[in-house]
């Protein structure tokens, strides 16, 4: 059962890549870490195996709000084979080589000063120990910004119970759910609203199966203005779980 408290945090850095789940040559990035990202974020925290999250922690609810500034495309030059061994006498200035090594050029889209919002509720067993861990900056694996290399800076916001609202039209302050809505115009073309949609991992198996939601959120980081069901007020923002 998922815990009646809800984790708000801060989930920044440098630069941040959440690889999109269909890329292949190239390496795009979602704007926003996915539920795939925050579920394995979570694990790492607490000290998961490698893996686990997506099945121990699949009751979680996560919301994600704020926006990124910036994107910039980075080449890296990736090395498929390492050198062959060195023999057993070298010389003084003797270095491994390989005919056969292949280096291979990629390209990946960083996200520049990311700084993201986090509301979290984990299944009770978990969600105790999560929040500890927050505000003690006492995580067990260090915490990352997708890739390893792109180190995250978490900060303890607040502990709060989100209370459920009723269905209407509600400024809503994260990503939801598209089927989750029904569109107010009039609303939207009084705040100037610039609306994306998005589609990203909702579920994975421990096989990396990617199950793929629908989002909405509004470009410029404001509310967005929609009549849903599916609205939550946790810390003063009105929130939606992916």
């Amino acid at each position: 059962m998922t815990s009646n408290q809800c984790v708000i945090f801060e989930y920044k850095g440098k630069f941040a890549h959440f690889l999109r789940a269909e890329a292949n040559a190239s390496a795009p990035s979602y704007p926003f870490p996915s539920r795939t990202v925050l579920l394995g974020l979570a694990g790492a925290i607490l000290g998961l195996s490698k893996d686990s999250p997506q099945s121990v922690l699949k009751d979680s609810n996560f919301a994600v709000m704020d926006k990124v500034e910036t994107t910039h495309w980075h080449t890296a030059n990736l090395r498929k084979d390492p050198p062959a061994p060195l023999p057993g006498k070298i010389k003084k200035n003797e270095k491994g080589s390989s005919k056969d090594q292949r280096n291979t050029i990629i390209t990946q889209e960083w996200l520049f000063k990311p700084r993201f919002t986090v509301f979290a509720q984990l299944p009770k067993i978990f969600h105790e120990k999560f929040e500890y861990r927050l505000k003690n900056r006492e995580w067990y694996f260090t915490p990352c910004l997708g890739l390893s290399e792109m180190m995250a800076d978490i900060t303890f916001v607040d502990s709060v119970q989100p209370k459920h609202l009723e269905k209407a039209t509600h400024g809503v302050v994260t990503l939801i759910r598209k089927d989750h809505v029904e569109f107010n115009m009039d609303s939207i073309l009084a705040s100037n609203s610039i609306i994306k949609s998005i589609r990203m991992p909702r579920y994975v198996t421990e096989n990396r199966e990617f199950e793929h939601e629908d989002y909405l959120y509004e470009v410029q980081g404001k509310s967005l203005f929609v009549k849903t069901a599916g609205a939550y007020m946790a810390g003063g923002s009105i929130i939606a779980w992916l």
